[in-house]
C-alpha cells in the first residue's frame, strides 16, 4: 500500500503545471504538455545541485511551452528580458531530462551575462582566447577545402551567412571534428555569447577538466565567477 501511495504522489506531481526553483522563489509555469517520461521534478533537483542559487535568482522565471520565436528560429530554448523560455519538446517525443536541464543552464549563462557582462568581458580576456580559435579554425576549414570570406567566421552575431556556412554548407557533424581540440561544441564557434554560455553549461554540468584543457582563459573565468558568488 506504502508503494501504490507513492506511485500515485508521484504521478500527481508530474502533472502539475507549476513547479518552481529554490523553494519558490523562481517560478516555472508549464503552459504545454511535455513528453510523458521528462521529471520537471528531477531537473529541478539537478539544477538546484549543481547551479549556484545567486546565479539561479538572476532569472524571474522559466516558461515552458509552444512559443512562435522559438518555432520561427528552430531553437529549443532563449534567455529573453530575464526569463528563460523552452520548448515543450513536442517535435522531441524522445528527449530526456539532461537535454532540458542542459538547455536551462545554457540560457542561464546568458542571464548571468546580462547580469554581469563588464565583469566577464571587461578584461578582454575571453574574447581574445575565442578569436584566437576561430584564427585556427580558418585555416584548418580551409584545408579541409572550405574556402569562403574571412570575414563571415568573424561576425560579432548569428548571421544568415555564418548559419549558412557551418550548419548547412560544412555542417556540424564535419565542424565537430574540424574543430575538436578548439571547441567544446560546433555551436560555442557561433559567437562569443555562445562560446561564453556553451562554457558555463560545461563548467556546472559537464567535464569541466576537458574545458579547462582547452579553453584555459574561459574556464579560469567561470571558476573565479563561481567562488565569488558562491561565498
Amino acid at each position: 500500500m506504502k508503494e501504490y501511495i507513492k506511485m500515485s504522489a508521484t504521478k500527481a506531481l508530474n502533472k502539475r503545471t507549476e513547479f518552481s526553483l529554490l523553494s519558490g522563489q523562481i517560478p516555472i509555469y508549464i503552459l504545454n504538455k511535455l513528453p510523458s517520461q521528462i521529471d520537471f521534478n528531477n531537473i529541478i533537483k539537478v539544477l538546484e545541485q549543481n547551479i549556484p542559487a545567486a546565479f539561479i535568482n538572476m532569472i524571474e522565471g522559466i516558461y515552458v511551452g509552444e512559443f512562435d520565436e522559438l518555432k520561427n528560429r528552430a531553437i529549443q530554448a532563449m534567455y529573453k528580458d530575464g526569463v528563460i523560455y523552452l520548448s515543450s519538446f513536442k517535435e522531441m517525443p524522445d528527449v530526456v531530462d539532461e537535454i532540458i536541464i542542459k538547455d536551462i543552464c545554457h540560457e542561464l549563462g546568458h542571464a548571468v551575462e546580462d547580469s554581469m557582462g563588464y565583469e566577464i568581458y571587461g578584461d578582454g580576456k575571453i574574447e581574445h582566447e575565442y578569436n584566437g580559435k576561430k584564427q585556427k579554425l580558418f585555416s584548418l576549414l580551409a584545408h579541409a577545402g572550405y574556402h569562403f570570406a574571412k570575414e563571415i567566421l568573424f561576425e560579432p552575431r548569428l548571421t544568415d551567412s555564418l548559419d549558412q556556412l557551418l550548419y548547412k554548407e560544412i555542417g556540424y557533424d564535419k565542424l565537430s571534428l574540424i574543430s575538436l581540440g578548439l571547441f567544446t561544441t560546433p555551436y560555442s564557434i557561433t559567437t562569443l555569447r555562445e562560446y561564453f554560455a556553451n562554457g558555463m553549461e560545461d563548467y556546472l554540468l559537464g567535464d569541466s577538466n576537458h574545458l579547462k584543457k582547452i579553453s584555459p582563459v574561459l574556464y579560469n573565468k567561470l571558476d573565479d565567477l563561481y567562488h565569488k558568488i558562491n561565498y
